[in-house]
């Protein structure tokens, strides 16, 4: 489609490179932030293209504590100049006996912070009339 001339300013976003994860990790969670952006009618942006309203700049950690493994996420939400704007951030838990915390983490838990994100973004950009 070609891009429309009555989107509202605040409707375009890239997404720096994650730190933290693995990329088995990091796929599933790129997939479903596209597809989440897309849905709530976001624009995505090439990492490198300066023409952006909005950088989300994704950190993540792991760790194994009981029989579980716990990923912590950190997004900073920045304009196009790279001023932080928002902080996004929460942790998912979920069952596992793998060794290595990543190895321990299914898609599906990625996929729902991905989901997360997005709605949290959507919701902070709705308030501030953007």
């Amino acid at each position: 489609l070609p891009p429309s001339s009555s989107s509202a300013r605040g409707n375009t976003v890239r997404f720096l490179p994650i730190i933290g994860a693995p990329v088995q990790a990091v796929t599933p969670l790129s997939r479903q932030l596209g597809a989440e952006a897309r849905a709530h009618g976001l624009s995505i942006k090439s990492s490198n293209d300066a023409s952006s309203d909005y950088i989300l700049k994704g950190y993540l950690s792991a760790f194994s504590d009981d029989g579980k493994v716990t990923v912590v996420y950190v997004w900073d939400i920045l304009d196009s100049g790279g001023g932080r704007l928002h902080r996004i951030q929460g942790q998912e838990s979920v069952p596992t006996a793998a060794a290595d915390p990543w190895a321990g983490v299914p898609a599906s838990v990625m996929q729902q912070i991905a989901s997360k994100t997005i709605a949290e973004f959507s919701s902070w950009r709705q308030a501030q009339g953007g």
